[in-house]
Parts: C-alpha cells; sequence; structure tokens
C-alpha cells in the first residue's frame, strides 16, 4: 500500500519527493514500488552539506553558519572521565534497552535541581541515543494511520517527517512575526483537535531562539488536558538562554499525566556526536517509546552514560555559563555584521541560533545566494524550515571564533 502523506493547515505541500530516485534504485517489477519514505524527503542538513562540499571541492572558502553542531570542544573534566572509562573492561557489553541507572538518576538529579521536579529514575525517565532517535521513535510509536499530530509550521523537522512515515497528518500551527512566534492555539479547529493526539512544542525554539513565557507553556497544559492530548516537548537547548532561564511544563503540578520531555546533552557540553538525551514523563505514556527502543536499539555506549552522568551532576552548572557568555558573544558580533548589510537579527531568547530579517529587496533565498556569492558566507533561508520562514534567515553560531571573525571581515566589505 503506498504511504500517505498530508500536510493539514498552513504548511505548504511537501515540494520533494523521493519516487524518482527510488525508481532508478528498485526497478518496478509489474508496477510501480511505493515505500514508506516516498512521502519525505532526505533530512533537510544532509541536503545543505553535501551543496556546500560541492562549493569546498570546487575551490570555494565557505565559512557556514547552517548546521547547529558546536565545533568548540568539550569541557576536559568530561573528556578525562570518559577516558577513564573507557579503560573498564566491564563496561563493553550492552546497554539497558533504558539505559543505565546511573543516567537516568543523574537526569532525574538534573531536573530537580533546575526546575524542582521529583522523577521516580526507574519509571519516569528514558535514557535515548540522542532526543532525534527519541523523538522519531515516539511519533512512530504513537501515530496511526489518520491520526493527527500538531507541529508548528516552523520547527525541527523530524515530528513532521516521522507523522508522514507513520500515514498520519500534520496539522501545520502557523508560525510568525505576528504572534511573535508562538503557536496561536486558540485557532486549532475543534475539528482537527478532536482527532489530534500529540503535540510538539520547543522552547528554546529552533529556528527561530524564542523561548516561551510560563503562562503560555500553561496554557497549551490545559489545552492538552481538555482534548487528552500529549505534549512532545524538546529542551535541547535549555542552558543556553540569554534572558529568563527557560521552564519545564514538568513545573506544573499533575503534568506528567500529558507530558513527555526530551532533554538533550549534545548542546549542554559540545558532544553533538556522543548522542546522549533522556526523555522523562509518566511509565505510561513512556512505556510505547520503550517498546520502540527495544525492539530498534540496544542503548547507548555505557562509558559514554556514566560520564554523561557525571557531567549532569554538577559540571553543566559551570560549563553552562561559559556557553551562554561564549553564544551571546559570537551572537552580538554576527548580529552586528549582518546589519551592515541591511538586515536585522537581535538578541534571541535562547538556543545558539541568530533569527533575523533579511534586507529591503530580497527574499530568503536570495539573500543567502547574495552572501553566499559575493562573501563565501552561509546562512540557512529561513523558508526551509517552512512557508512562515520566508523574509527570515537562521545563522548558528557555532564555529569556531576565528571563522566567526573571517566572516565578519568579509560581511564588512559588502556595505
Amino acid at each position: 500500500m503506498p504511504a500517505v502523506c498530508h500536510t493539514l493547515g498552513a504548511g505548504r505541500p511537501l515540494e520533494i519527493q523521493l519516487r524518482k530516485i527510488l525508481a532508478e534504485v528498485y526497478p518496478p517489477a509489474g508496477g510501480a514500488r511505493m515505500l514508506r519514505t516516498d512521502c519525505v524527503s532526505e533530512y533537510l542538513f544532509a541536503r545543505i552539506d553535501q551543496k556546500l562540499k560541492g562549493l569546498r571541492a570546487a575551490g570555494i572558502d565557505v565559512i557556514s553558519f547552517g548546521v547547529g553542531d558546536p565545533v568548540s570542544p568539550p569541557p576536559q573534566p568530561l573528556l578525562d572521565r570518559l577516558a577513564t572509562l573507557v579503560q573498564r573492561p566491564d563496561l563493553h557489553n550492552y546497554s539497558p534497552y533504558e539505559g543505565t541507572t546511573e543516567f537516568r538518576a543523574a537526569g532525574c538529579g538534573y531536573l530537580s535541581r533546575r526546575y524542582g521536579v521529583a522523577l521516580d529514575p526507574e519509571t519516569q525517565a528514558v535514557g535515548l541515543i540522542g532526543s532525534k532517535e527519541g523523538i522519531a521513535n515516539l511519533f512512530m510509536a504513537y501515530t496511526r494511520a489518520g491520526s493527527v499530530n500538531l507541529v508548528p509550521s516552523l520547527a525541527y523537522p523530524i515530528p513532521a517527517t516521522m507523522t508522514r512515515i507513520a500515514e498520519g497528518e500534520v496539522y501545520s500551527m502557523p508560525v510568525n512575526a505576528g504572534n511573535g512566534f508562538l503557536p496561536d492555539l486558540d485557532q486549532i479547529p475543534s475539528e482537527i483537535l478532536e482527532r489530534a493526539r500529540l503535540l510538539y512544542l520547543n522552547y528554546p525554539n529552533n529556528p527561530t531562539g524564542v523561548g516561551a513565557p510560563r503562562e503560555y507553556l500553561e496554557k497549551a497544559l490545559n489545552l492538552a488536558r481538555r482534548h487528552d492530548l500529549l505534549i512532545v516537548h524538546d529542551c535541547a537547548y535549555e542552558e543556553i538562554y540569554f534572558k529568563e532561564r527557560p521552564h519545564s511544563f514538568l513545573e506544573f503540578e499533575g503534568a506528567l499525566e500529558h507530558v513527555v520531555e526530551f532533554h538533550s546533552l549534545s548542546k549542554m557540553f559540545n558532544i553533538t556526536g556522543w548522542r546522549l538525551a533522556f526523555v522523562a514523563g509518566s511509565a505510561r505514556n513512556l512505556a510505547p517509546l520503550k517498546i520502540m527502543k527495544t525492539n530498534t536499539d540496544s542503548g547507548q555506549f555505557k562509558p559514554l552514560q556514566l560520564a554523561a552522568a557525571w557531567a549532569l551532576s554538577g559540571l553543566v552548572d559551570e560549563f553552562g555559563v561559559h556557553q551562554r557568555e561564549t553564544y551571546r558573544r559570537r551572537m552580538s558580533a554576527l548580529s552586528a555584521a549582518l546589519a551592515r548589510t541591511g538586515a536585522h537579527a537581535e538578541l534571541s531568547d535562547g538556543t545558539f541560533f541568530l533569527w533575523g530579517r533579511v534586507p529591503d529587496g530580497f527574499n530568503s533565498t536570495s539573500y543567502t545566494e547574495h552572501l553566499l556569492d559575493r562573501a563565501g558566507v552561509f546562512v540557512t533561508p529561513g523558508v526551509l524550515f517552512g512557508a512562515d520562514g520566508e523574509g527570515f534567515f537562521r545563522a548558528s553560531l557555532t564555529v569556531s571564533d576565528e571563522r566567526l571573525e573571517q566572516a565578519c571581515e568579509r560581511l564588512a566589505k559588502l556595505e
């Protein structure tokens, strides 16, 4: 049966199909061969990486502010801890499917310190091979053919992608400057809410960098209670903030019944390649995810989990201050440099992303091409995240200070 791929509401139809490519790889036998992946394209930044790789192969020195992958090193004490743990011969067998006891306990301890939340690490936390894996598995576990998941029109691509692969429907909640880049929950049609199962939110937000006030989270939680929704809150950037400290849904009494919250270590410690995260929620809400994981993976490498558990228990506090100072400085420098080209971007509420409006006379794509052609500097067109991103760009401040300085010098010559 062909995969059924729907987008409801404000999202524009998916433009890039894999059918032609798949037809070449899998020649049809007596008819067209249909796969679940027919309705999705290769991951956005995989395509961008290939484009930039081609430019560099042609001898163009591109400074990319595209993918959010920190090049700054992890804290040295964390590397030293891992080096010691790797030498232990008893830590090279399979990990528990749900993560080691130490990692889950450290994750719950972190949430207790940050948000005053008391959780049972045995039943209310699951270790993950990165949030991407966990979010993907959760959406696959909860999505049935024809069911609806609510996803902001500008969002991390995985929730919408996995909904489509699972033959569900995406209701795209409009996110734009007019509503402060916060989905207007009051505008979701009642007939959609009656069919909806998951509500994906992410604060501080990728790609816009906005934070959600506590009142907004409470409003979303009340909506979930009225319509029996499960909120999937992605907190990947919770340690990178420049104004008010981000809030957790778990601060609200009874939230565990309607929320699962993902917490990533990638951005906390500059360890995206380690693939470490954990999710918190009720035993009932985490059960489908645990079933998916026992059938698809065997847990993350134990030394990685144990080193991360140690870091979550204290190092995160000190290193978090360092991260915020670093990204605030970089954001200010790039914002000023882009302003000289006519763009406008202010310090975000959080994340290491600078979200800004392109200069007059440009759209998202033409501005990106202008910077790439004239200065060899790449920023991501906002429209790649969705139609509501037209007129905006996103720049990731994960390059080195040296490359940032070079980019600013190049941009200055465009005045």
